[in-house]
Formats: C-alpha cells, structure tokens, sequence
C-alpha cells in the first residue's frame, strides 16, 4: 500500500482522525478545515460546471435535430453527406496519353503509348536524337 492509500484510510475513519488531530491546537484544526472546505467547494464547483455544459450540448442536439426534422433531413443524409469523395489533392488533371510510331536502331517500326512528358524508352530518345524530331512529331493517335 503506498502513501496516498494510507492517507486516504486515515481521512475515510474518524477513528483514526481523532487520534491524528489529538495534540493539534483548534486554530490549527480551523485553518485545516478552511482549506478542506476550499477544495470541496472548488470539486462542487467543477462538477456543476460539467453538469451545465453536458445539459447545454443536450440542448444544442435537441435544436440540431429538430432543425434537421423541419428540413426534412436524417442522419443517413448526414453520413452520406460526410462520406461523398473527396476532390483528389495531387497534380490536378491525369496527363494525356498518346499512341507513338519510332524506328528503332534495327529499322523496324515499334509502337509505344506514354505522354509528351516523363521518362521514354531507350530507342525512342535515340531515334529522336537521330532524326532530329521532337515526340509530338511521331504522335500516331490520342487514348
């Protein structure tokens, strides 16, 4: 058993508080009780304060609800509402893709689909390199 259960034993028995007030002068005892008293009116104090404000949010869901009976709307309108998607938070729009036409070093036409940007296949960047054309150049169709 620690100090405070200790402590706590001796303040819950009358008992045992007689006998550790017996040698304690009354103006002692007095000022004692002050302060006993002080915290129990600041513990009265909080819990009032609690009590008023879970009656005050009772009060503000009774208007809620009652606002949302004159409107016509139900909690599932409100838990539809609150899981509709959001806006997607990236780069914006998906980029354009394309359908592309090179010649590789072998001289066989290949086919490749990206965009006008980003990384490209080896042999495309040398065909390019090579014939002097830019990628919008060897666009074949739009996907």
């Amino acid at each position: 058993m620690n100090i405070f259960e200790e402590s706590l034993n001796v303040l819950k028995s009358k008992m045992q508080l007689r006998k550790l007030f017996q040698d304690m002068h009354v103006e002692d005892l007095e000022s004692i009780i002050k302060r006993v008293e002080a915290i129990h009116q600041e513990k009265v104090d909080e819990s009032e304060a609690n009590e008023e404000e879970v009656q005050r949010k009772r009060d503000d869901i009774a208007a809620v609800i009652s606002l949302m009976s004159e409107k016509g709307l139900s909690m599932d309108d409100i838990a539809g509402a609150a899981t509709e998607e959001k806006p997607h938070k990236g780069k914006g729009k998906q980029r354009q893709r394309y359908k592309f036409e090179y010649e590789n070093g072998e001289g066989s036409r290949v086919q490749w689909e990206g965009a006008t940007t980003g990384r490209i296949p080896a042999d495309f960047n040398e065909y390019l390199t090579r014939s002097g054309k830019n990628r919008k150049d060897c666009i074949v169709s739009i996907l």
